[in-house]
C-alpha cells in the first residue's frame, strides 16, 4: 500500500488498523463492489487500495465494523466508529443508534476551544486588572473578581462576530440588499419546512430586520452550524450532552427532530437551550455524513474506472461472488 495520498501527495495517517495496510485511520469499504479506500486525514479524498489482497481486507474491516457503534447514516453510507478508527460502510445502513458519548466529544472538544481564546484573555485582564488595582489603590477589587466572566463574553462576541459562508450571498426580497451575515445574525432565522430540500433556513436581513431570503441545502447547513455554534458558545459538559441526547432520543433521532423544529418554524434564539444544543448536533453530524457520501460517490467514479481496466480472473470472480453472497441483497442506488 502507497503511503502517501495519491491527490494532495500529502502523508496518509494512522496504521490501517484491522485492515492490515499500514496507513488509514479512516476507511471507507463496499462489500458488494469489493472497493476499500482510505480517506486522506488532509484533502478527505478517497485512495483506493490495490486489488491484488483486497478482498481480504475488506472482510477484517468489515468484521471489525460489525463491533463498532454508528455515528450517522444516510441511506447509502454509514459512518462507525470503532476503537480509535472511523469506517465508512457504502450500502444499505445499520440502525443509528443514539450515542450520548458523542455529543459529550464535541462538546468537550468546544472547551478546548473555547479555553485557547479564554485562559489567555483572563490570564491578560487580570495583569491588566491588577496593574489598575495598584494604581487605584486598592479600588476595583471587585473588577478583578468578574475578569473571567469578561473573557467568557469576549469568547462569545468573538464566536458572534465569525462571518457566515455561502456559495452565493443571499440577497434580501424586501431591501434588495446583499446579506453580510455573522453568527449573531443566524439567532434571528427560522428552520422550516421545503418540500425540495433536507434543509431550509429563512434568514434575517441585518439591513432591515425583515425575513428576506431562503437558504436550502449546504448553505443551509452552513448557517445553521455557525448561528447554533454562537447560541450554545457558553454550554458545555457532561450533563449538557445528556440533555441534549435526552432530546434527540425523545424526539425519534436527529431527522425527526430537524422536521419538527423546521414544522414549529420558531426562530432559533427562542428554542429551549437543550433543544437549541440538540440540534446543532443534529445539524453538524446530518452534514458531516452527507458530505461523506458526496466523496463516496466520487470515488465509486474511479474506482469503477480503474478496477474496470484491470484484468480479472475466476479467483477474483469467485472471491467477489463470495462477498455478494455474504454481504446480502445489493444495495439501492
Amino acid at each position: 500500500m502507497y503511503r502517501t495520498c495519491a491527490f494532495c501527495n500529502g502523508k496518509l495517517d494512522g496504521d490501517g488498523g484491522p485492515s492490515g495496510l499500514g496507513v488509514g485511520r479512516r476507511l471507507g469499504f463496499d462489500e458488494w463492489r469489493g472497493r476499500l479506500w482510505v480517506i486522506c486525514s488532509k484533502c478527505a479524498r478517497w485512495n483506493l487500495t490495490p486489488l491484488d489482497d483486497r478482498l481480504e481486507r475488506i472482510e477484517a474491516v468489515a468484521r471489525a465494523a460489525t463491533d463498532g457503534r454508528v455515528l450517522a447514516a444516510t441511506d447509502q453510507v454509514a459512518l462507525i466508529r470503532w476503537r480509535t478508527y472511523d469506517f465508512v460502510r457504502v450500502g444499505k445502513p445499520p440502525r443509528v443508534e443514539l450515542a450520548t458519548w458523542r455529543y459529550g466529544e464535541r462538546l468537550r472538544q468546544r472547551s478546548r476551544d473555547k479555553a485557547k481564546i479564554v485562559v489567555p484573555l483572563t490570564i491578560a485582564a487580570v495583569g491588566i486588572g491588577i496593574a489598575a488595582n495598584v494604581a487605584a489603590g486598592g479600588g476595583l477589587g471587585v473588577i478583578v473578581w468578574n475578569l473571567h466572566g469578561i473573557a467568557e463574553g469576549a469568547y462569545v462576541a468573538i464566536v458572534g462576530h465569525r462571518k457566515v459562508t455561502f456559495v452565493e450571498p443571499p440577497i434580501c426580497a424586501h431591501c434588495g440588499a446583499v446579506m453580510q451575515l455573522r453568527a449573531k445574525h443566524v439567532q434571528h432565522a427560522r428552520l422550516v419546512q421545503e418540500s425540495q430540500a433536507d434543509l431550509a433556513v429563512l434568514l434575517s436581513c441585518p439591513a432591515c430586520r425583515h425575513e428576506g431570503a431562503l437558504v436550502t441545502g449546504p448553505d443551509a447547513a452552513q448557517v445553521l452550524r455557525q448561528g447554533l455554534t454562537f447560541l450554545n458558545a457558553t454550554r458545555s459538559g457532561r450533563k449538557k450532552a445528556e440533555d441534549a441526547a435526552r432530546v434527540v432520543d425523545q424526539t425519534g433521532g436527529p431527522e425527526r427532530l430537524i422536521r419538527d423544529v423546521a414544522r414549529r418554524e420558531l426562530t432559533l434564539r427562542s428554542l429551549r437551550a437543550e433543544r437549541r444544543l440538540a440540534l446543532e448536533m443534529a445539524v453538524d453530524e446530518q452534514a458531516e455524513v452527507q458530505e461523506l457520501e458526496r466523496q463516496w460517490r466520487e470515488a465509486e467514479e474511479i474506482a469503477s474506472i480503474a478496477d474496470g481496466t484491470l484484468s480479472t480472473n475466476a479467483q477474483l470472480e469467485e472471491e467477489l461472488r463470495r462477498l455478494k453472497s455474504r454481504a446480502g441483497d445489493q444495495p439501492p442506488g
